[in-house]
Formats: C-alpha cells, sequence, structure tokens
C-alpha cells in the first residue's frame, strides 16, 4: 500500500507546542480495485454512435469512506491506452460512449483521417477504470483490466467540416477534383464543429465567386452568397445578380444567405485574400463573411453559454444567450468572459440577488449541462475554483447581483472560478 498524507490545516505558533491529536485522515492508496468483467464480455459488440457499454467496479479502500472520480482507459494490448471520461463519474456502476470507444480504437491505431480507415473486423479490447479524489489527482489509482472479445469499431474521429469557393478563380468547378480541394475553407483542427470556416487563397483580378456547402453538381443545392445589394450590380445568364463589392482599408464584410448571388469584386487587382465563413449561429440571418487582403493568421475560437437567472432563466439557445457566453481563444480548453452584473443592482430578473448558472456547449433547449455542479446546487466563494459535472445543478454565486464578474471554466481540469471584481 502507497501512503499519501492529506493535511486540512496547520498553526504554528511561536514558543508553543500544541499536544492535540492529529485527526487528519489518511489516505491509503490501493494498488488496484475490481473493474467487473459484464456477462456479454463474450458477446459481439458492435459500436454505434448513440450506445453505450454498462459498467461495475469496487469503490477503491481509501481507508475510510470517500466518493471517488471514475474514468476509464482503454487499450487494443494493455500497453498504449485511450481515455474515456464516465457518464456518470461520482458512481461505481457507469456508462461509457460507444462513440468515444470508437474513437479512442482509431486513435490507438494511428488513424486520423476517413482516407486512413480499414476495417479489422471484430477484435479484443481491454478495458480498465481510474480512480482518483479530487480533480489534481489525489488517491489515482487504476484497476485490472477486462476483456471484450469481440468488439467492432467504425471511423469516429472528428473531422473538420469544409465549404467550397467556387466562381471564377477555381474556374467554376463543381465536382471535388484536386483541383477544387485547394478552394477548401475549413475549419480548424481545435474547432470541429464549429462551422467556422477559413482559408487563405490567392484570388485573381476582378474575381466573381460564391460558397458551396455541397457539391452534387446541381448549382441550386448549398448555394451561399452575398446578403446584401452594394449597387453597381450585374445579373449573369441564369438570373443570379452579380453584387459588386469592394475592399475598405483592406477589408470586406458583409452577411451571407443561401442564394446563388456571388460576390463581384470588380476592381480587386489580385493578390492574396484570408477569407472567414462564419457560419455558427443557428439562425441563419445572423452568418457572416470577413475577407481581409493579404494571409492573416486566424485564430480559432470556441464558446459555451453560461445559462441561468440573469437572463431570467429563458430557454438555452445560442442566440438568447449570445452575451453570456465565455470565449477560449486559440482552442486552450479554458473559456472566460467578464460580465458587468450593474445593471441588476437590485436584483436578478428572477429577484435573487444571488447568480444561478451553469454551463452548455450547445444550448438548444433545457436538459442536464456539460458543466454543471452535478445533480445538487453548489454554493460557492469568490477565487475558489469548484469542480463541474455533467447535470443540471446549478452554482450559486452570493452577492453577484450589481457585481462585475470573471468566470473561468477550465474544461481541461473540470473546474470552474468565480471571481468578483469590485
Amino acid at each position: 500500500m502507497k501512503k499519501l498524507s492529506i493535511l486540512l490545516s496547520a498553526l504554528a505558533i511561536v514558543g508553543l507546542a500544541s499536544c492535540e491529536t492529529d485527526d487528519t485522515p489518511v489516505v491509503n492508496v490501493p494498488d488496484s480495485f475490481t473493474l467487473n468483467t459484464p456477462p456479454t464480455a463474450e458477446q459481439y459488440y458492435e459500436l454505434t454512435p448513440e450506445g453505450t457499454i454498462t459498467l461495475s467496479c469496487s469503490q477503491p479502500d481509501y481507508g475510510f469512506v470517500a466518493a471517488a472520480i471514475y474514468s476509464t482507459e482503454i487499450s487494443l494490448d494493455k500497453q498504449s491506452t485511450y481515455a474515456i471520461d464516465s457518464n456518470t463519474p461520482t458512481s461505481a456502476s457507469f456508462t461509457i460512449n460507444e462513440a468515444d470507444v470508437a474513437t479512442g480504437m482509431c486513435k490507438l491505431r494511428g488513424i486520423e483521417t476517413s482516407d486512413q480507415w480499414t476495417d479489422p473486423g471484430y477484435q479484443p479490447l481491454y478495458i480498465r477504470a481510474v480512480a482518483k479524489l479530487d480533480n489534481a489527482g489525489t488517491g489515482l489509482v487504476k484497476s485490472n483490466w477486462i476483456e471484450l472479445k469481440n468488439v467492432k469499431g467504425y471511423f469516429a474521429v472528428p473531422e473538420p467540416g469544409y465549404i467550397w469557393l467556387v466562381g471564377t478563380p477555381s474556374e467554376w468547378k463543381m465536382e471535388e477534383t484536386e483541383t477544387l480541394k485547394n478552394w477548401r475553407l475549413k475549419e480548424s483542427d481545435k474547432a470541429i464543429g464549429s462551422k467556422i470556416y477559413s482559408g487563405v487563397f490567392n484570388i485573381p483580378a476582378a474575381a466573381m465567386f460564391r460558397f458551396y456547402t455541397v457539391l452534387d453538381g446541381n448549382w441550386d443545392t448549398g448555394s451561399i452568397g452575398p446578403c446584401n445589394n452594394h449597387g453597381g450590380n450585374t445579373v449573369d445568364s441564369d438570373g443570379a445578380q452579380n453584387v459588386e463589392c469592394e475592399f475598405i482599408n483592406g477589408v470586406f464584410e458583409d452577411g451571407i444567405k443561401s442564394t446563388k448571388d456571388n460576390f463581384n469584386f470588380v476592381n480587386w487587382p489580385g493578390g492574396e485574400v484570408t477569407i472567414v465563413v462564419d457560419m455558427s449561429n443557428e439562425d441563419s440571418s445572423k452568418w457572416t463573411v470577413t475577407m481581409t487582403a493579404g494571409a492573416q493568421e486566424v485564430v480559432p475560437i470556441a464558446k459555451v453559454y453560461m445559462i441561468g437567472n440573469q437572463e431570467n432563466w429563458a430557454t438555452p439557445s445560442v442566440d438568447t444567450y449570445a452575451t453570456w457566453a465565455l470565449v477560449d481563444e486559440g482552442i486552450t480548453g479554458v473559456y472566460t468572459a467578464t460580465f458587468d452584473f450593474s445593471a441588476f443592482a437590485d436584483g436578478f430578473p428572477d429577484g435573487n440577488t444571488q447568480l444561478f448558472c451553469r454551463f452548455y456547449k450547445n444550448p438548444t433547449g433545457w436538459g442536464a449541462a456539460e458543466w454543471s455542479s452535478g445533480a445538487d446546487n453548489v454554493d460557492v466563494t469568490p477565487g475558489v475554483a469548484y469542480p463541474t459535472a455533467a447535470g443540471e445543478g446549478c452554482f450559486v454565486l452570493p452577492d453577484a447581483a450589481g457585481k462585475n464578474v470573471t468566470v473561468t471554466l477550465d474544461t481541461n481540469n473540470n473546474e470552474v472560478t468565480f471571481t468578483i471584481n469590485n
């Protein structure tokens, strides 16, 4: 048995010695604990995006009653491992998502793209449980390996989405040729699913083009063009507007919509252009394009949304809670924002002076949030990091009404911190 002492507090008084009994708990970290082999271990598992695998384990014997946090590791050879979170991390009976298992099996085989995928059929899969006492890794211990003898995966590694620039620069091609692949706008590898597409292209003089989300040979399918009429337009043979556009101080910005109308840069002399198409909002009327002369670095961002009583518990949606987004610039896993609650000096819309909130990645209605306090509400102290868990419980920040508050959500360590700035 390894032993690790947790120091709860210490007090030193010059010239005095304490004779009080030391009640500091001692954590006995066991060498292992037991992950139970499921009765279906010898059956055939064909993984699906919606499926789950049910597992259970004994509670590690730390020498006292302690609530552990559980996750798993999978392996194809008991050497290289891939970590998977449980859906109920504080329960010794839990499920893991088959989609995560399929992703892990791809990663363990070195498969990163669909072009690399080959189907190996059914194969053995090894799983072990991991337990710890907190997000810092106190009391970390791993279980025995169990074997699922016949598991069939699928290609499940997320790949960046993309759209195409179609027009005079790409010779109006509508087939996914090697040439047209050079005219893809892609999501960042760190922001897969963001629906923010970018690319740097050498755009010839007097260019005319639009974007396509689908290439099926139909000019009417998936066509995206300018929202606004800037004047000086011409009409092409199929009735589409060629909307005259120009760069102002090296930048062109516009809304976009489903249309066969074209961006028509009559006075563009030619050269490199950085293009960012933002289709992240569920409301298509808020989609935008930004074009900047020259090759520019595009820093990807990701957002999570703070849902709570600051918006009077309005139904979660990206549009409603746009003001309450925490931003991760550069996709580090750490989201932050500073919110000015001065408009709520007399209390939030529900009458409380406390802030009640939890955090959603893709708010599309009520249900468990990815980062909440778990099952129950938790009162928080400013400046202290609190563990997060999937659930519908809220973090409760007292006396937040009227204050300036910085919120930091660390999804790497699953912790949230609230800091009152005034």
